[in-house]
């Protein structure tokens, strides 16, 4: 069953070596390979001016153990192997402000 926008998933971290970190996921079933791969951002624990806060309210299930932060500016693809598990969804309302500002930071957003 393919995990939900907004689905905050444990995977493999790309940079860091054998270790694992949290991703919200920005795709949903309208992507082109929805259930094998999925759009996602960074959650970090590291608080920088601009990245998202995950507060008490942001969840509409589940939650991560730590302070957390979304980093709007660092999007990847994420294939369905390596994602370990599901832990947290987040509102709507978060999603769609994470989506607004990664528009943002790749020039899609017009003013």
């Amino acid at each position: 069953m393919p995990y939900p926008l907004g689905g905050v998933v444990v995977a493999h971290d790309p940079f860091g070596a054998g270790s694992k970190r949290p991703y919200v996921l920005l795709s949903d079933d309208r992507h082109p390979f929805h259930g094998r791969e999925y759009i996602a951002a960074v959650v970090t624990t590291t608080h920088r001016e601009d990245a998202i806060p995950l507060e008490a309210d942001s969840f509409e299930e589940g939650s991560l153990p730590r302070r957390s932060y979304v980093s709007p500016w660092n999007p990847l693809t994420l294939k369905e192997s390596q994602i370990d598990r599901r832990v947290a969804t987040l509102s709507g309302a978060v999603v769609d402000n994470v989506v607004v500002e990664l528009n943002a930071y790749v020039g899609t957003q017009r003013e």
